[in-house]
C-alpha cells in the first residue's frame, strides 16, 4: 500500500468543501451537516429545513430526491423524509412524524406488502429518465420489496408506537415471503435499504437472521466496481455489522473520496440527465451536490479522514 491510501482531507479543504455546501446546498444539507459535531438545537434545525419538503397529505415530494421534481408525495421521497426525520431525532409525536406514518398506511400496496416507489404524479415536473412512470415499473424495481419498502420498514420500527398494528404486520408478512423467495439481493439500491432494515431496532429475529444471512452474501457477490454503491453504503461506520466485508476495500476508497472533490469544494454526481430538460437537471445537479458534498463529508468524518479542530466557525 502507498500513502496515498492513508491519506486525510487537508483543513484548508475541508473548509472550502463546508464554505461550498453554505453558498450552494440546500439548508436541509447545511443543518445535517452541522450535526458534526452535534451542536444544541441541530435536530431542530433539520426538522425545520425538512418540512418544506412534506405534503399536506403527509407524504414527501418536492424534490426532496433531487431527480425527482414532482410536488406530489411519493413513496420514495417519504423514505428519504423518515431517513432525515430520525436524523433530526424527531419523536413517534411529532407531527410529521405522524403525518408521514398516515401518508404510508393510505398508501400500502396490502396484497404484496409493499410500497410502489413512484406514483403516475411523478410527471407533474420534470425528472430523470428512470423515474418515467409506467404500469410496468414493479418489474424493473424488484417488485419495490426491498426498495423502498425494506427502508421504510426500518424507519415503522423506529416509530412502532405510532405505527397501526395491521399495517407493520402486512408490511412484515410481504417480507417474509421476500425472504423465502429471495436468494440474492442484487441491485445497489436494494442493498442499501436492505442494509437499513436490518440495523433498525426490533427487527424480529424471524426476519433479522435470514435477512441478515442475504444480505452478507449480497455483499460478498456484489461487483466491487459497481459505481452506484461504496464500501461506505455497506459499512456506513467502522462498527456497522459488515464493516468486516469491506475491509480490503475502505482505504482506497476512502483516498478515491477525497481525491474526488473538485476544485470548487463540491463533489459532483456521476450522472447527468441534462439531455432530457438542461434548466431541470442544472436545479438538480445543485442539489445533488450539496447532499453528495455532506455526505462525502460526513463520510470522512466518521472514518477519521479530515484534518480539522472543532472551533466554532466565525
Amino acid at each position: 500500500m502507498t500513502d496515498a491510501l492513508f491519506a486525510h482531507l487537508p483543513q484548508e479543504r475541508f473548509e472550502a468543501a463546508r464554505d461550498f455546501l453554505d453558498q450552494n446546498g440546500r439548508g436541509l444539507d447545511i443543518a445535517l451537516l452541522r450535526q458534526w459535531p452535534a451542536k444544541e438545537g441541530a435536530g431542530e434545525a433539520v426538522l425545520a429545513a425538512l418540512a418544506p419538503f412534506q405534503n399536506p397529505d403527509g407524504g414527501f415530494g418536492h424534490g426532496l430526491e433531487p431527480d425527482i421534481q414532482s410536488p406530489a408525495s411519493s413513496a420514495l421521497a417519504t423514505s428519504i423524509g423518515l431517513r432525515f426525520l430520525a436524523r433530526g431525532e424527531a419523536q413517534g409525536d411529532h407531527p410529521m412524524v405522524t403525518a408521514a406514518i398516515g401518508w404510508l398506511d393510505a398508501n400500502l400496496d396490502r396484497e404484496r406488502g409493499v410500497w410502489p416507489i413512484i406514483g403516475p404524479d411523478v410527471d407533474l415536473a420534470p425528472h430523470a429518465p428512470w423515474w418515467t412512470w409506467s404500469e410496468g415499473l414493479a418489474a424493473s424495481w424488484n417488485g419495490f420489496r426491498f426498495n423502498p419498502t425494506a427502508e421504510i420498514l426500518a424507519w415503522l420500527y423506529r416509530y412502532r408506537a405510532a405505527v397501526p398494528g395491521a399495517l407493520l404486520a402486512a408490511v412484515e408478512a410481504g417480507l417474509r415471503r421476500t425472504l423465502v423467495e429471495t436468494a440474492l439481493i442484487e441491485g445497489a439500491y436494494d442493498l442499501k435499504c436492505a442494509l437499513r432494515l436490518i440495523e433498525a431496532d426490533g427487527l424480529p429475529p424471524d426476519l433479522a437472521d435470514p435477512l441478515a444471512a442475504l444480505v452478507s452474501r449480497s455483499i460478498a457477490d456484489h461487483d466491487p466496481a459497481d459505481e452506484h454503491a461504496s464500501p461506505f453504503d455497506f459499512a456506513p461506520t467502522p462498527a456497522s455489522p459488515f464493516a468486516g466485508a469491506v475491509t480490503d476495500r475502505t482505504a482506497a476508497a476512502l483516498a478515491a473520496l477525497i481525491a474526488a472533490q473538485s476544485e470548487d469544494g463540491g463533489w459532483t454526481p456521476f450522472w447527468d440527465w441534462s439531455f432530457v430538460d438542461a434548466g431541470a437537471w442544472e436545479t438538480a445537479l445543485r442539489d445533488w451536490r450539496g447532499w453528495l458534498t455532506r455526505e462525502a463529508l460526513e463520510t470522512l468524518l466518521t472514518w477519521g479522514r479530515v484534518e480539522w479542530d472543532d472551533r466554532e466557525r466565525s
